[in-house]
This record gives structure tokens, C-alpha cells and sequence, in this order.
């Protein structure tokens, strides 16, 4: 083949954008090289048994004009109701004026039974499961969650949190540094710590503090 090839490992958001950004940009022909029979790495649905599962994250957020331009060029927002919104008598979600300026001249109206490639809003809860309890995810300091943590518990996490604030912020070199120095070490064992390494396989002590913001 002519001309330059960058080779890309990994079908996933990174790759399918590394390689997109390329062509687009550049002379250079991307090569992915995906080790699944499908793309999407973790942010994708699966169909399992007839049921759809969703294995990765499939929210949305950037504190980046450039990122969310990036992504409203590619998706419109949806800005009609969709088949699902009708079927269940939903009204159009209403679109942030916040989310259509980072789009800029990307973001138009749009009504997804009229086009496809439309970003759908979908309004989700997320909570962690924890000693058989559910909380709030992100965790936010509610009666909910003093109840489920117990007052003890609760005590523990509170008085970790003002030494932290009281000694001063520690250097950041890993994601670790990077949790204790928000929420204190006790509330970082109790709900960051462990599903942080499940998730990734790495430590925490081994991901670079930025992957916190």
C-alpha cells in the first residue's frame, strides 16, 4: 500500500477516533487491529441470550468545548421525541443551553423518527452496591448515606476527610493520591479503592492522577 500507515490497537473510542481523526486530518491510512469480532471495547451493548447488557460506560461528559463539538458534529442532539419516548408518552428531554453551545455549529435540532445518527438523552441513576445497600453514585453526603453507612462508619469517614483538609493536599502522583486528597483515606478504601481496581485491573496506585478529573 502507497503512502504512510499508522497502526492502531484497538477497536475501541480511542482507536475508532485515533484512526477517524487521521483520515480526516491527515494523508496518513490508519490500520486498526481489533482482537474482538466486533468494535466499541467496553462502551457497547451486547446481546446475550436474547437480553441486551450494557458492559461499559455509556454516559457522556467532557468538560471540553473541543471534545463536545467533536461529538456534536458526529451525533446532533436529539431534540423530538424518539419511538421509545412516544411509546411510553415521554415528552422531548429537554437539551441543556449549556450542552448545545459546546456543540456550537455542530448542534442542531433534530428529530431522531426523521434521521438516524441522532444522540439520544437518556436519563439514568447510577448507584453502587455496597454491604447489601445502595448509594448514590457520585456519593453525596445525604441521610441516605449516613444510614446505610451507619454513624460509626460515618464518624470514621468524616474525621479522615478533615485530616486531610486540615494537613494539607499530598502530592499527586497516582489516582490514589488523587482520591485521598478529596475525600480522605477512609472513604476512598470504603467505595473507590476496590471498585477502581475491579474495574481496571490495575491499581490504583499504578493510574496516573488525571484519570480522576
Amino acid at each position: 500500500m502507497a503512502g504512510r500507515r499508522a497502526i492502531i490497537i484497538g477497536a475501541g473510542p480511542a482507536g475508532l477516533t485515533a484512526a477517524y481523526e487521521l483520515v480526516r486530518k491527515t494523508d496518513i491510512h490508519p490500520v486498526i487491529y481489533e482482537a474482538g469480532s466486533d468494535i466499541g471495547g467496553i462502551s457497547k451493548t451486547i446481546n446475550y441470550k436474547g437480553n441486551r447488557i450494557d458492559i461499559g460506560g455509556h454516559r457522556f461528559f467532557s468538560k471540553s468545548d473541543k471534545v463536545m463539538k467533536f461529538w456534536l458534529d458526529l451525533l446532533p442532539v436529539q431534540t423530538a421525541p424518539s419511538k421509545d419516548d412516544i411509546l411510553l408518552g415521554r415528552q422531548a428531554p429537554a437539551v441543556e443551553d449549556a450542552l448545545l453551545e459546546s456543540g456550537k455549529k455542530g448542534a442542531t435540532e433534530t428529530d431522531p423518527e426523521k434521521t438516524d445518527n441522532v444522540m439520544l438523552i437518556r436519563h439514568r441513576l447510577s448507584r453502587i452496591l455496597f454491604m447489601r445497600r445502595f448509594f448514590d453514585y457520585p456519593v453525596s453526603l445525604s441521610m441516605r448515606t449516613v444510614a446505610g453507612l451507619g454513624v460509626m462508619r460515618t464518624l470514621k469517614i468524616a474525621a479522615s476527610y478533615f485530616k486531610v483538609k486540615l494537613a494539607g493536599p499530598r502530592e499527586e502522583d497516582s489516582l490514589e493520591d488523587f482520591f485521598v486528597n478529596r475525600f480522605g483515606k477512609e472513604l476512598y478504601r470504603t467505595f473507590f479503592k476496590d471498585y477502581t481496581e475491579k474495574v481496571w485491573g490495575v491499581s490504583c496506585v499504578k493510574i496516573r492522577p488525571e484519570w480522576g478529573a
